[in-house]
């Protein structure tokens, strides 16, 4: 490959979220991507690249003095997870992903690396830097005596930032940009101030497989306003309708792809986007299926929104439920009465669950509740099997800090203004709360309580979300294979997981081989 062909910027992503048996692309590098693509820049994406086995020496073949910045999308990378680990709740999780220093446990393992890493970029692009950007950024704020090697940090949206670093490399002109504890932060008020949902083209260069479900962006930023949330809140960016078909037609017929995961904090936040989105998809020449995250109190004031939803291809839908208690559900801002919801869940099954998945979300230790509530709605659950996936865990709240609101969080309610919702003792370096009716001790045991109760009656399913749908359709399992993943405990205690673990090894391979 010569220098002309080779690329001047390299973004690298992973996900380590399903360990072994892996899942479907992240959105967000390949937006990126397509941002700098159109001005003018040739970009390469490197996934996966946390697991390849020679990544220095396969990262070598692409460098050159043409380089201008390696980013590192940093979101997903967490210490590996192997499937045999056990998480008896979403708080088992959330540590997972917190612990340790992106992807490795020790943060000197990750300075070791990034020094290694540095060393052979500058060996063939000495002006070249290093950027990481992504959710988990903001560590290099934190801990920042493990970033060392780092030469700038995003936080937060990058769609514009990029293409004027780039811009500003390639010139020799002034970075912008301003230090906070000795870090170069590059300013995005440009991107924070001018918000939007960019379409995009995958590349030939961006490996798809034949037949690879993929990640898209349809919208960004959720209208509700969620007391507990750490998303972008109170507004949406929806994607124009015809851009978002001539992205779909352009994918099946380049690729073959047919099935997604939709990147949107809420699918179904008003009924003429549905509609809208729907009609796009059900015009398509072909057919295709999808997963995405959806509200339960639009979905009950406008119940055709769901048929619309399924028979568009919906296969797979995420409702954050968090609280059986109204009261306690209204003040956290979400506020259906508990028997519309129930109602609604009973007449999904029976309706749609033919069609589509569904996963509930629950939040321990919301204020107001206690451990009587909280086993009501645990028995409820056993008593109607109305959700193929329970995802519980107690509540969780960020450490605050001013400098970084809204930029790489929109902080939660409760992180903000913690007295205004009856805290009364946060201690964020050992992650405890506490209020009138619960501490964060109480309510991580009782979440594990309520999920191994859960596991005692549904413990056979082998994948654990409806995030996985499209994963495993990548690798080759029809709908109705994994369907029976889920509901078949006989199919299920019968499935050779590991050979869906060789699916993906070989998937991962095809990949690297085609870049």
């Amino acid at each position: 490959m010569g220098s002309a062909q080779k690329p001047q910027i390299i973004l690298l992503s992973d996900s380590l979220s399903f360990g072994e048996i892996g899942n479907t692309r992240y959105m967000g590098t390949y937006s990126l991507a397509g941002q700098l693509e159109q001005a003018g820049y040739r970009v390469l994406v490197i996934d996966y690249f946390t697991r390849h086995p020679h990544f220095f020496k396969f990262i070598e073949s692409f460098l050159s003095s043409d380089l201008l910045f390696v980013g590192i999308s940093s979101t997903f990378l967490a210490p590996f997870v192997s499937i045999k680990t056990s998480r008896p709740h979403r708080s088992v999780g959330v540590d997972l992903y917190y612990k340790g220093e992106l992807w490795f446990e020790e943060g000197e393992d990750l300075k070791s690396w990034l020094s290694q890493f540095k060393k052979l970029i500058k060996t063939y692009s000495p002006n070249s830097k290093i950027v990481l950007g992504g959710a988990k950024a903001q560590f290099a704020v934190w801990r920042n005596q493990f970033y060392s090697d780092i030469d700038y940090i995003c936080l937060g949206p990058a769609d514009r930032t990029l293409v004027k670093l780039a811009s500003a490399l390639q010139n020799k002109s002034e970075v912008s940009q301003r230090e906070f504890k000795g870090i170069q932060i590059l300013e995005n008020n440009e991107d924070t101030e001018n918000k939007f949902c960019p379409s995009i083209r995958w590349s030939s260069h961006f490996a798809v497989q034949p037949g690879e479900s993929l990640p898209m962006e349809i919208s960004r930023g959720c209208v509700f306003n969620c007391k507990f949330c750490h998303y972008d809140k109170k507004e949406s960016f929806r994607k124009n309708s015809n851009d978002l078909k001539d992205e779909l037609i352009f994918n099946y017929e380049n690729y073959g792809t047919d099935t997604y995961h939709f990147c949107d904090d809420c699918f179904n936040d008003h009924p003429q986007k549905v509609e809208n989105f729907c009609n796009t998809f059900m015009s398509l020449p072909f057919k295709i299926e999808w997963v995405a995250y959806s509200r339960v109190d639009v979905a009950v004031k406008f119940p055709d929104t769901m048929r619309m939803m399924i028979e568009s291809g919906a296969r797979g839908l995420y409702f954050g439920l968090e609280s059986f208690n109204h009261q306690v559900a209204l003040k956290a801002g979400k506020g259906t009465p508990t028997d519309k919801v129930k109602e609604f869940l009973i007449d999904f099954k029976e309706k749609y669950s033919r069609e589509c998945l569904i996963e509930g979300s629950f939040i321990v230790g919301l204020p107001g509740e206690t451990r009587e509530t909280q086993m009501q709605t645990s028995d409820w659950l056993m008593e109607n099997p109305v959700l193929d996936f329970l995802t519980i865990g107690p509540l969780g709240i960020m450490p605050y800090v001013p400098d970084l609101d809204k930029l790489t969080f929109d902080y939660a309610e409760y992180s903000r203004n913690p007295e205004k919702y009856g805290f009364k003792e946060i201690d964020y370096g050992k992650r405890y709360w506490e209020h009138d009716t619960f501490n964060s001790l109480e309510a991580t045991q009782l979440a594990t309580e309520i999920k191994e109760r859960w596991n005692q009656q549904y413990g056979f399913q082998k994948i654990k979300t409806i995030w996985l749908y499209p994963h495993l359709k990548s690798l080759g399992y029809s709908k109705e294979e994994i369907f029976n993943l889920v509901r078949n405990q006989e199919y299920a205690e019968a499935f050779p997981i590991l050979e869906a673990v060789q699916k993906f090894d070989e998937h991962m391979q095809n990949y690297w081989d085609s870049l």
